[in-house]
This record gives structure tokens, sequence and C-alpha cells, in this order.
């Protein structure tokens, strides 16, 4: 059987998808040992070779897959409580975003996610909320936003690196549990609206598993790394995440004046 046909008839390019392919197997990685970077990887590598009316849904799907993965291998520092807190929140900022979806310019939300996390990881030292509240407002915050800009996980990072008594394994699996919550209303938001996912869905197969062989070599790292180098290098993956958000908007706002 030729490559090509297992593609969709708008993706012909086995050369492109195979790149996808090694980027969802090295972004579940980074995830699965750092709780973030995956996500905004994966989809700055789908924006500039694939049609961009499938960017955001497959690449919802594949981090569900990724999500999930990295969630089941390490459940036991799950916690579950501000998971269900996340969800709750999660349904209502799907239901909102479902209304206004691609209605507004994914360039201010980046520059928002962008903003926020800079902040938290480099303004002032204030108590940051960490209770049930803040974490379904996080939940439907973060959903309407991943709507638009694909990749909000450095956002569910940012908040969740801030609960006080949150180890790494703790922090990467939580936010595995929350992120395959958020990932699977996007799809859901996408199916009603129409997007033929069965076109995508062996291509969508195949990511999912590099995905998944990634987080397995991830969450073997995790496991091992020292916590203070954990935090470290997560601070400054966050910041470098939020310049490239910051980039983006600014690119594409200009752009589009």
């Amino acid at each position: 059987m030729n490559i090509s046909d297992w593609l969709p008839p708008e993706f012909q390019e086995p050369g492109w998808a195979a790149l996808i392919l090694l980027v969802s197997f090295l972004g579940s990685a980074t995830t699965a040992a750092l709780s973030i970077g995956g996500g905004l990887l994966l989809i700055a590598a789908m924006s500039a070779v694939m049609p961009p009316v499938a960017v955001v849904p497959v690449h919802g799907v594949v981090m569900l897959g990724s999500n999930a993965g990295r969630f089941i291998l390490l459940r036991d520092g799950v916690d579950w409580r501000r998971v269900g807190w996340f969800s709750m929140g999660a349904i209502v900022g799907a239901f909102i975003g479902a209304q206004v979806v691609l209605a507004l310019p994914p360039w201010a939300l980046r520059m928002a996610i962008g903003s926020f996390i800079l902040f938290t990881q480099w303004g002032p030292k204030i108590s940051m909320p960490t209770g049930n509240r803040s974490f379904a407002v996080a939940g439907s915050l973060s959903t309407f936003l991943t709507l638009f800009v694909g990749a909000s996980g450095p956002f569910v990072s940012a908040i969740l690196a801030k609960v006080p008594t949150f180890n790494r394994i703790q922090l990467v699996a939580t936010a595995g549990a929350c992120m395959s919550i958020q990932h699977g209303m996007k799809v859901a938001v996408f199916a009603v609206a129409g997007f033929a996912y069965w076109q995508w869905m062996p291509f969508i197969i195949a990511a999912i598993a590099t995905g998944f062989a990634g987080t397995v070599l991830g969450a073997k790292f995790v496991r091992r790394v020292d916590e203070a180098t954990f935090r470290t290098a997560l601070k400054w993956l966050l910041t470098a995440l939020a310049l490239y958000l910051l980039i983006m908007a600014a690119v594409a706002g200009i752009k589009t004046n």
C-alpha cells in the first residue's frame, strides 16, 4: 500500500507527514518529562505544513491520545479532587467556546496566554489561589482558549506548578488528566461542527502511536530527574514557550492590521 493511501486528500505530503510523526514522538517525551512543551511543538509543526482548517481539530485528537497515555502511566500521582473541579470548569468553557469558535483573533488569545505565563514565572511573588474555585476557573478559561489556539497546556501547567504540595510526579500526572479532559471536549466541539475526522483517522492513529512511545520514554525520565533541576527546567521552558507565543501573536497581529 502506498503511504499516500492513509493520508487525507488535502494532505498528500508523505515527507511532511513523517516529520509530524517524529515531532509527535519528541513532543510527547518532552511533555511527559516536564509537563509541558509537546503540545506547542506539535501544533507549530502542524501549522507549518498542514491545511489550516485541520490543524486544531487533528492536533486535539493527537494530544488527547498523548495526554491520556501520560495520565495512565502516572495515574498514582493524579490529584483527583483538583481534576474534578477542573472538569466542571472545562464543561462551561467548551460550551461557551463552541458558540464563538474561530470568531475571535487567535493572535490576541496567544498574547494573553504568553503574558500570563511570563507573569507567573517572573512577576512579583504573590500568593496565587490554588483552591477548588481557581481550578474550576482554570478549566473553563483554558478549555475556551484551546478551541482557538490549539495548545493551552502551558496555561494549565503554570497554575499547577504553583500548588505548593505538588512534587514533579503529581504535577505531570494531574496536568495529563486535566489536558485529557480538555482535549476530549475540544474534539467533541469540532466533531459537532462537522470536521471530517474519519478522513484523517489513519494519520491520527499513527501520530497517537508515536506520541505514546514518546510518553513512555518521558515517563521513565521524570522519575529519575532531580526535583530542583525539574523546577528550573520547567520555569525556563515555560518562559521560552511564552516568548514563542508572544512572537507568534505579534507577527499575526501585524499581518492583520
